[in-house]
């Protein structure tokens, strides 16, 4: 008798104590705001309540549809606009080109990096074996290594404070799944690395990641299926079909994908001006056909 009521005890003060601790985690999220909007007039009017700070968006299309300027247009609004910290993990080139390819819309995002608002993640400057690195990037000596990536990624999002606040940008999972070398199937592994980003960062911490993600790659087929129904959002860009089959290139993107938002599904034409994006009326040619019309004899 005595020692089933030393264990009864046991047992209730330990759900207590669970419960505490669960109840005083969600007093900590109490009055955050779960959703943010971009900024971006064209992408804002596609999704009237915003993005969900708890999701993990790609933004997938093929090269040179406007992926990198939609990403750089959404950290820029992050910075001034939302005035939150924000960390940039560059696979495809070094800190300076961001900084350049920025320049040139007139996003200056020097005084954020000197105020420590924003911070590279650097896993690209690996090939040119750096001497030195600036304050506001931190070096990554082996990317190759997705453990040691994932660790100094949230080594430095606990270092900025960022939890219900703020937003990480990863350029490109593309680059990223060419490097990393692991015996097990790299399908399973790299799925592993995005599923923990997904837990530890929008999960856990509130804080939003949008990745860039170069499709279609036939090495990659089997790989962005599974990444696709991982993911809570996702944002197709194209060249529309129409006008590419005459030779003209005319940009369009798409929210396939957003949990826990409501969002429009229709292609949005725009252009890329020197302010960024633009949302522009789609040509009338790409309604007409090029055949000729022929009479029916009588």
């Amino acid at each position: 008798m005595t020692q089933f009521s030393i264990g009864l005890t046991f047992k209730t003060v330990t759900i207590s104590f669970i419960s505490t601790a669960k109840s005083v985690e969600t007093r900590r999220m109490v009055g955050l705001p779960k959703s943010f909007e971009t900024g971006i007039d064209a992408v804002d009017k596609v999704l009237p309540k915003g993005i969900p700070r708890n999701s993990l968006t790609i933004l997938a299309g093929d090269l040179g549809t406007g992926k990198s300027v939609l990403m750089e247009q959404l950290l820029y609004s992050m910075l001034k606009v939302e005035k939150e910290p924000c960390i940039y993990m560059n696979f495809e080139g070094p800190p300076i080109a961001l900084q350049q390819d920025m320049e040139s819309f007139g996003w200056d995002i020097d005084r954020y990096l000197d105020s420590g608002q924003l911070r590279f993640l650097d896993c690209f400057s690996f090939r040119m074996e750096p001497t030195e690195t600036p304050k506001y990037s931190h070096f990554v000596k082996d990317p190759k290594d997705l453990h040691s990536v994932t660790s100094a990624l949230f080594t430095m999002m606990e270092e900025m404070k960022m939890m219900g606040r703020g937003a990480v940008f990863v350029d490109s999972l593309t680059e990223m799944f060419t490097l990393v070398q692991e015996e097990r199937p790299l399908v399973f592994h790299m799925l592993d690395g995005v599923k923990s980003w997904r837990a530890k960062g929008p999960k856990e911490r509130l804080v939003p990641f949008f990745c860039s993600h170069h499709t279609p790659l036939r090495a990659y087929a089997d790989l962005d299926d599974l990444l696709f129904y991982v993911v809570d959002g996702i944002v197709d860009v194209r060249f529309n079909p129409g006008f590419a089959d005459r030779g003209l290139l005319v940009k369009q993107f798409r929210i396939r994908k957003m949990k826990g938002a409501p969002h429009e599904t229709h292609w949005v034409t725009f252009q890329v001006t020197a302010s960024g994006i633009v949302e522009v009326p789609l040509p009338v040619p790409v309604l007409t056909s090029d055949k000729p019309r022929t009479s029916k004899k009588k």
